[in-house]
């Protein structure tokens, strides 16, 4: 079971109520008692056990619930409105018709009742003598005493909950449980059932209520499309039809004592800040051009960016030797660092198999490979590569590395050992994008466009030129257009934004195209980062200009040639933007 593991876990013995039809007698002697006689008529022989599990007991599912805390019981037996039994009995080893073994302490009552119809109450405490903390109870149970048959009822006895609790159970799930007065869980036969239920808040999620199956489990789905913000959920315990309400008892806490919270947070651009050794978030869409980040990381001369399909952010540094930091959501800090092996990074990515591949320019060694958990020394990659400046993975896992001295593409299919397939680009690479089975290779004045996965006689199938610069990075839209930003290029030789749609033509002319400074405001350029959030919002990051030296765009849709940014942050502490990646808005259940 996955609750609470430094908690005791209730076990459920076999409390059975047996009615055994015979034709009179005296009532038995139990659990130190003489019992009333009912003489009247024919009669049938009445048997009440119970069984204390050990207190060892860490587990078990039966007919009936009694706490391994249990001293004592009371039980009352009415026919009608005519008290037949109302008795206190012990429920201990030395307790009078009690018996211990392995299983537990079993005791056992006898009477003999006239035939016909009664019902019984009882409730079991852990001190002696009836005192103490109820811990479970079966009230008003109606049962048949038939004269000369053998029947058999089984008696269900209720904990009685004095706490609800929580603990997480995996991504927006959560577990649910009832405590007794002595810390006990109660689970299985006589536990209470629990329904979640909308509090406060706008509608983020759905409720997956806990079935027969998962009795303890309550999930949530996220609402579609995306809600921002908060919403709180009540939770509450009862009991199923046919069982006895311990709700109702004195000292009964049924409810949550505090709501479960959901939340949605809002995406965020993570940017690097090479000149001010930092990686910044910031909320997303942006609301203000003196908007603070929402995360700041230390990274030195931390200028490469890349992100992984559950939104895992990675950082690299352009230092000798490389630090790679893991950043994972909420983004609050980072929880792998790691300074082996990588020589000035000029770009980094990670495979859908989270492998993390660097581009190092300085040093022999062309590429630095990462397994997860990343905290180990990297695989040196060296074969067919010179000086890359990019690098990528496809859906397969291959890699794929863009050479600046050697203007060649070099690809490596796990586990990257083998003999390399080179192919021979135009011009030296600047960096790489990969989009479904497509490859745009950035280079001086120039994107090749390729169909992956390549082979040793690859050749383009597409050559855009129109309008760029020195383009080091691209990003893909949800319709498929390639955006390419070009630190030079543009009216001013300030850099440009061009797009290309799809099919891709060689020398087609850009449907849009955004010259850099934009104006509207901002006046940094030379942009090298750009992506796209789930809105379509488009963000660059430029190098110069700005307050400082630099600064974040966004450009709402439908993005045009005369498109200014809606907001642009370029604050005096920006030094040199480079990378950047859009994180997903993320979702989160919290006991």
């Amino acid at each position: 079971m996955r609750f609470f593991p430094d908690s005791r876990l209730i076990v459920f013995s076999a409390a059975l109520l047996l009615l055994a039809g015979c034709g009179g007698g005296a009532a038995s002697g139990g659990l130190g008692s003489t019992l009333p006689k009912q003489t009247n008529g024919a009669t049938g022989s009445v048997r009440f056990a119970i069984t204390v599990p050990p207190k060892t007991a860490s587990s078990g599912r039966s007919p009936a619930y009694v706490s391994l805390a249990t001293q004592s019981m009371t039980i009352a037996v009415l026919q009608g409105t005519t008290n037949v039994l109302n008795q206190t009995l012990g429920l201990t080893p030395s307790s009078p018709g009690c018996t211990t073994s392995l299983a537990g302490t079993l005791c056992t009552i006898s009477l003999s009742l006239a035939a016909g119809s009664y019902t019984a109450s009882i409730t079991t405490y852990d001190g002696a003598n009836g005192t103490g903390n109820a811990l479970s109870t079966a009230q008003s149970v109606a049962f048949t005493v038939t004269a000369n048959q053998n029947n058999l009822v089984p008696l269900t006895l209720s904990g009685i909950p004095t706490a609800i609790h929580v603990a997480s159970a995996g991504a927006n799930a959560v577990d649910v449980l009832a405590q007794d007065a002595d810390g006990n869980f109660i689970v299985g036969a006589g536990a209470p059932t629990f329904t979640a239920s909308a509090s406060s808040g706008p509608a983020l999620a759905t409720i997956v209520q806990p079935t027969a199956s998962h009795p303890n489990l309550i999930s949530f789905v996220q609402a579609s499309p995306t809600v921002l913000g908060t919403e709180t959920f009540a939770v509450a315990a009862s009991y199923p039809a046919g069982e006895s309400n311990a709700c109702t008892q004195t000292g009964a806490v049924c409810s949550l004592s505090s709501a479960l919270t959901a939340k949605v947070s809002a995406p965020m651009a993570m940017v690097a800040d090479y000149g001010n050794s930092l990686v910044l978030g910031y909320t997303l869409p942006l609301t203000s051009a003196m908007q603070p980040p929402a995360v700041s990381i230390p990274l030195n001369n931390g200028g490469y960016l890349a992100e992984d399909a559950s939104g895992n952010v990675f950082a690299a540094s352009y230092s000798i030797p490389t630090t790679v930091l893991e950043i994972p959501p909420p983004y609050t800090a980072a929880t792998v660092t790691n300074s082996l092996g990588g020589e000035n990074v000029k770009q980094i990515a990670v495979a859908p198999n989270g492998d993390l591949a660097l581009a190092n320019i300085a040093g022999s060694v062309g590429g630095s490979l990462y397994a997860p958990p990343y905290t180990a020394a990297p695989t040196a990659l060296s074969n067919g590569l010179s000086r890359p400046y990019g690098v990528a993975f496809d859906a397969s896992n291959n890699l794929y590395f863009g050479n600046n001295g050697a203007s060649t593409l070099t690809m490596l299919a796990p586990p990257y050992t083998g003999a390399p397939t080179t192919v021979s680009i135009s011009a030296a690479a600047n960096g790489l994008t990969v989009s479904g089975t497509t490859l745009f290779v950035n280079e001086y004045a120039a994107v090749d466009v390729f169909s992956l996965p390549l082979t040793a006689s690859s050749t383009p199938m597409a050559k855009l030129t129109r309008g760029i610069g020195t383009a080091y990075r691209s990003a893909v839209d949800a319709s498929g257009n390639l955006w390419v930003a070009s630190i030079s290029g543009g009216a001013s030789n300030a850099g440009s934004i061009e797009e290309f749609t799809k099919p891709f033509s060689t020398g087609e002319t850009p449907a849009v195209t955004i010259s850099m400074p934009v104006g509207g405001g901002s006046t940094s350029y030379y942009p090298w980062g750009i992506a796209f959030d789930a809105a379509g919002n488009l963000y660059v990051t430029n190098e110069s200009g700005g307050a400082g030296s630099g600064g974040l765009l966004e450009f709402s849709p439908p993005i045009t040639s005369t498109s200014k940014p809606t907001f642009a942050i370029e604050t005096s502490d920006f030094q040199y933007l480079s990378d950047i990646v859009i994180t997903p808005s993320l979702f989160s259940v919290t006991p």
